[in-house]
């Protein structure tokens, strides 16, 4: 597939939901939970950036993945008529400058296909019975979030009725804990501003934080997209569940974003990933 055919079948996914009145934030949300982070069965390494939310929103009974071939090395087959589920990577090439004959690198985005160990496979039933989601994080949010804070130096205060982040001063605002429903929607919201920090140019240097964005502009919403993926991840494994807007005009709104941004799906969640495993230390 070409990078725009995979660009516009992540942004499909994602839109299909939506219009169908799923939040699929919630949906990831739900998954990590439920099985913990994605993984390779045969390497039992962790899907990262963009691969967490398209494994994700496939609603699996687990979280386990193999390719074709690594069912059979480990004993199981695919299912006859399985659906397989496509995961990206980039890779990088080396060509020579037309114009000025220097070499130089440019990224291609490619797919491979992979299938869920207990939906689409038999014989590894075994390898999964027992696995717990290890990688979900001690049920501490304030203390996560609160370690990341006292790290990083941010300036994290309290009161009034708005909640943002402030890059020129590198400070998050936050209504007391008290104006919220519940404690889980407070650390909900810090955990999108929080999300914001990181892309300041000290940090993770993202173009939504390190220009000047207007409200409702594209470079704004864009930005408030990784905020919403990286929100719904790093909460899930935080154990917090926060307070889902599945309003029809909010998903609305967002699905008509990324359909006029057909780019956004996949480098948004893939940024949200890096996001969230600089909030968590996790390398």
């Amino acid at each position: 597939m070409k990078t725009k055919d995979i660009q516009e079948t992540v942004t499909n996914k994602l839109t299909s939901l939506m219009n169908e009145g799923v939040n699929p934030f919630q949906r990831c949300w739900k998954g990590v939970r439920e099985n913990g982070m994605p993984f390779n069965l045969n390497s039992k390494r962790a899907y990262s950036g963009t691969n967490v939310a398209l494994l994700l929103l496939q609603a699996t009974p687990c979280n386990a993945w193999v390719t074709y071939k690594g069912a059979g090395e480990l004993g199981g087959n695919v299912k006859k008529g399985a659906k397989s589920t496509f995961v990206i990577y980039w890779k990088f090439l080396k060509i020579k400058d037309k114009v000025t004959k220097k070499e130089k690198t440019i990224p291609m985005l490619k797919s491979y296909r992979v299938f869920n160990a207990l939906r689409d496979c038999e014989g590894l039933e075994h390898l999964i019975e027992g696995m717990k989601p290890e990688d979900i994080l001690p049920s501490q949010p304030e203390t996560a979030l609160q370690d990341y804070v006292n790290r990083e130096g941010i300036t994290l205060n309290h009161g009034g009725n708005r909640a943002y982040y402030q890059p020129s001063a590198d400070l998050v605002q936050m209504p007391h804990e008290q104006a919220f429903k519940t404690r889980e929607h407070y650390q909900g919201v810090l955990a999108h501003e929080l999300i914001h920090s990181t892309g300041i140019e000290k940090r993770l240097n993202r173009k939504g934080l390190t220009e000047k964005a207007a409200f409702g502009s594209t470079s704004y919403a864009f930005e408030e997209l990784v905020a919403e993926f990286g929100a719904c991840i790093t909460c899930a494994m935080l154990a917090i569940e926060p307070d889902w807007n599945n309003s029809a005009a909010y998903l609305k709104g967002w699905s008509k974003k990324l359909t006029e941004n057909p780019n956004w799906a996949v480098t948004a969640s893939g940024r949200a990933g890096k996001a969230t495993n600089y909030i968590l230390g996790i390398a």
